[in-house]
């Protein structure tokens, strides 16, 4: 009997640390709404959790559901000491709140606790005339998707104090004021936790980066990883407009206390924006088209920030066609200015433009023109041929709107440097010229009119390097090289940008990226004396850094682009010099020159250099500095390793060096790259170039059993790829290159096997296999192998059907009939048809003048007539060359 008070007193302690212990709770600062480090879902609420362990806060006691539980949950955090503010009446009435008594027994460390939780997280927010704090920056990701469904499903039903059981929900335009109140809350809720994941991804993409970069296996985890982050930030975005679009419903159905202003829109807005994705950035386009249509008109202008959250989103966007939204919403936002501006001109009598008079209203920095420079910046990137005449046409926009007396919306210097980085990304010979025409704008400003501002568009280094950029490619989409003369203008231009440095203008002071775009120009041109001009560059930047000027030290990339100019030179010394420069660049690392470090690249371009020389015995050195790098990698002396394009290009080399023993040392060069992968050197592992190349070796050899090793290689390579390895699936290049072998071999029946080769390659395009359609290279083997046929007379007469049907079937095709592919045929009809046959003549004049007709013909054409004793002298070939000459086709 002693016991039991002793007993009871205990129970009640019990009780009442427990219920201090909930109404106590500082949850701490890392339950914030952020995404959990694992990105999981938790199997239940913790909000529930913490609430199942005490009773309901509802006066009638007896709503234990899940949703029920998340309410209480609600009340609890709202009333919790952390979040604990004026609260009026009608807030405790609307909660249904039968508890409000502050904990009795918190500790003064607790209490200072909750303060410094208060003022790290406890920002206010004022709602519908009420004051108060965000509860739900308490709770996680999962927490938040069940009190989402719970005020969205039974809300009203919940404020209204319906009990457990009952499943209907709210009426349309009935929702209570704290249940609105509540949605607007979790509308911005759902928005920051877009905003807070966005920026915890750019730091976790700088760690993704270097994981990838130091352990590539990794890459599936980590994409896994933020792929379910991603889906997380479009589940949240799609919960603020759920929220969003619940309160429009109410506010449409006559709910007085229903009220949606912009700045919800904007965060529903800015949530989709950041979701980073081409449908998040759709999702948000089209929640702005419904705003645009069904808020009050007098409201319009004030919601430019959302039209401008629009813009810098589809400005990111590296999705097809992003420039084009890009500029509509641009032109959306002027004519949102339009609205605005009055139908009388400005105290200054003019009239100021729509674009500059909206985003007036967003921002009173001058910011105006940084929206024009980030849609002309991805048109830049954008990759479309006219990039250069769009965005000019924008700047012209600019330059007319300030020329018309809008001082705001002046162009600067970015505006022309992303014009001039527009034209150079287009490429082409008129794109440089172009480029460098505006940059004669920004040196001439009087020319536009803008001598006002000349100081602000004055050229600068980014300005000039773009001009260095754009000669570099202007090759792009011919021949592959630039104006000759463009390495002299590139040298030029480096020259005037030290003589405006030293007369003071100090933007534009050459580096060492100036220096490299210089390089790279004159490795474009095609120059036969790129290489030694580039060598001069580097020497002089040398010169300067030992003097002091660290502003041009030469790095990698310098001594990289030097050695390529030097490797791609005609020179008979060329590989020399780029192994001389190779052991320059050693030395300057060992020294002390640590950006100047030598990488793979640069081994591979001393080896391209041994192998385009053709010299004898060069690609002998090529596989001595291989194996070298290769040794000192091995045993620990030097970090650089060869890897798959090493050995290529050594192959290469040896097919390409007309020796004995050259495909004898391709073949074994493969069979090391394949012992060394299964020993674990993956980065040896064969791809379809080295295939090719030993392919193209055997194609070159003399071996007269050569086109059938070639034909063995290529079916191990259809074995490999059946077995798995796709690096060794063939493709069109395999195929020209075996049919090749069997070109000028005696080896019998070789015009029926290489006829074979175009079926198979057919019937695989046919199966589904794009890669493997024949082009003119497969036909014209086809061709060549059946005019070079020698044999029986049985054996020349198949190889000449052959040949009539195989160029018969070229004609058929799509596919452009060349020169080799006339000649061959003209071989086949004057090699394999008897001289006393009447339809050889007649087969000759009528492809002669379809070669003709085609303007086809070549030296190798007329070699071929010229064998034919009756068509050596005759007047019809000597009028089709002149007719041919006198139309500037090729003779």
């Amino acid at each position: 009997m002693r016991l039991l008070p002793l007993t009871l007193l205990l129970v009640v302690v019990a009780v009442l640390a427990t219920t201090s212990t909930i109404e106590a709770y500082a949850p701490p600062p890392s339950t914030l709404i952020r995404p959990s480090s694992s990105f999981k879902l938790k199997s239940s609420s913790l909000a529930v959790q913490r609430v199942a362990q005490g009773s309901s806060f509802y006066s009638d006691n007896s709503d234990r559901s899940q949703y029920g539980q998340l309410a209480v949950a609600t009340t609890l955090f709202a009333n919790h000491p952390s979040s604990q503010t004026t609260t009026t009446a009608d807030d405790a009435a609307a909660t249904n709140s039968s508890s409000t008594t502050q904990p009795t027994n918190t500790t003064a460390k607790q209490q200072a606790r909750n303060k410094q939780l208060r003022q790290k997280h406890g920002r206010t927010r004022q709602y519908h005339g009420r004051r108060t704090t965000r509860p739900f920056a308490e709770l996680q990701y999962d927490e938040l998707i069940l009190l989402t469904d719970y005020h969205l499903g039974r809300g009203a039903a919940a404020e209204s104090g319906e009990k457990d059981g009952e499943q209907s929900a709210a009426k349309e335009g009935e929702m209570g004021s704290h249940q609105l109140h509540e949605l607007t809350r979790l509308v911005s809720s759902w928005s920051k936790w877009v905003m807070w994941s966005d920026q915890r991804d750019g730091r976790r993409g700088q760690l993704r980066r270097a994981t990838l970069k130091s352990s590539p296996q990794t890459t599936s985890t980590t994409t896994t990883t933020f792929s379910l982050n991603h889906s997380h930030k479009s589940t949240a975005a799609q919960m603020a407009e759920r929220c969003l679009r619940k309160i429009i419903l109410e506010k449409q159905t006559g709910n007085p206390r229903a009220i949606v202003s912009i700045d919800m829109y904007h965060s529903v807005i800015q949530a989709w924006v950041k979701t980073g994705s081409h449908s998040g950035l759709l999702h948000a386009s089209s929640l702005l088209d419904y705003m645009e249509s069904n808020i009050d008109e007098e409201l319009i202008p004030s919601s430019v920030k959302c039209y401008v959250t629009v813009l810098d989103g589809w400005c990111k966007s590296r999705s097809k066609g992003a420039e084009v939204k890009a500029e509509e919403m641009l032109d959306r936002i002027d004519g949102i200015g339009g609205k605005r501006r009055d139908s009388s001109d400005n105290d200054d009598g003019t009239l100021q433009d729509g674009t500059s008079t909206a985003l007036d209203t967003h921002n009173n920095n001058n910011k105006d023109v940084r929206y024009y420079n980030n849609v002309m910046n991805r048109i830049a990137t954008s990759g479309k041929s006219n990039a250069g005449q769009e965005a000019e046409r924008l700047l012209k926009n600019l330059i007319d709107q300030y020329k018309r007396g809008d001082k705001s919306m002046a162009p600067n210097r970015s505006s022309f440097n992303t014009v001039i980085k527009a034209y150079a990304n287009t490429g082409g010979k008129n794109a440089a010229r172009n480029a460098k025409r505006i940059l004669n704008m920004m040196e001439n400003p009087s020319s536009l009119g803008l001598q006002d501002i000349s100081t602000e568009i004055e050229p600068d280094k980014v300005s000039c390097t773009s001009i260095l950029m754009a000669w570099a490619n202007s090759g792009h989409g011919g021949d592959g090289l630039c104006e000759v003369d463009a390495g002299e203008k590139a040298e030029q231009l480096l020259e005037r940008m030290e003589g405006m440095y030293r007369r003071g203008n100090r933007e534009i002071r050459p580096d060492t990226v100036t220096y490299n775009s210089v390089i790279k120009v004159w490795g474009k041109c095609g120059h036969n004396q790129a290489g030694d001009r580039s060598e001069r560059l580097l020497n002089m930047m040398l010169c300067r850094y030992e003097e002091g000027d660290d502003q041009v030290r030469p790095d990698d990339v310098t001594f990289n682009s030097v050695i390529h100019n030097m490797a791609i030179g005609n020179d008979a010394d060329s590989p020399q010099k780029a192994l001389k420069l190779l052991e320059q660049m050693e030395e300057s690392y060992q020294s002390g020159l640590i950006d100047a470090k030598p990488d793979v690249f640069t081994y591979n371009s001393v080896l391209n250099a041994f192998a385009r020389s053709g010299c004898p015995g060069s690609a002998e050195r090529a596989e001595e500095i291989l194996n070298n790098l290769e040794n000192s990698f091995d045993k620990g002396i030097w970090d650089v390793q060869p890897d798959v394009c090493s050995y290529n290009i050594v192959i290469n080399a040896w097919g390409n060096s007309g020796e004995d023993i050259g495909v004898g040392k391709a073949v074994a060069l493969l069979d090391k790259m394949s012992a060394r992968t299964n020993e674990g050197k993956a980065s040896l592992k064969p791809d379809i170039t080295t295939y090719n190349s030993v392919l193209h070796a055997w194609s070159q050899s003399t071996d007269r059993n050569a086109p059938v090793k070639a034909l063995g290689l290529l079916e191990l390579m259809f074995r490999l790829y059946e077995s798995g390895k796709k690096e060794a699936q063939p493709d069109v290049l395999s195929f020209s290159t075996v049919i090749n072998s069997f070109g000028k071999s005696k080896l019998p029946g070789k015009a029926r096997e290489v006829r074979h080769l175009l079926r198979r390659m057919q019937q695989l395009y046919k199966d589904g296999q794009d890669g493997m359609q024949p082009n003119i290279f497969v036909y014209s083997a086809v061709l060549n192998a059946c005019a070079y046929t020698f044999g029986s007379p049985n054996e020349k007469e198949e190889a000449l059907k052959i040949g009539i049907e195989t160029f018969e079937e070229l004609q058929s095709s799509e596919i452009e009939v060349n020169h080799v592919a006339y000649g061959s045929f003209l071989r086949i009809c004057r090699k394999l048809m008897p001289e006393d046959d009447d339809r050889r003549r007649d087969l000759i004049k009528r492809t002669f003048r379809q070669c003709c007709s085609d303007g086809q013909v070549g030296e190798y054409v007329l070699s071929q007539l010229r064998a034919i004793p009756e068509f050596r002298t005759s007047l019809t070939v000597k009028r089709h060359i002149m007719i041919c000459q006198t139309s500037g086709q090729e003779t």
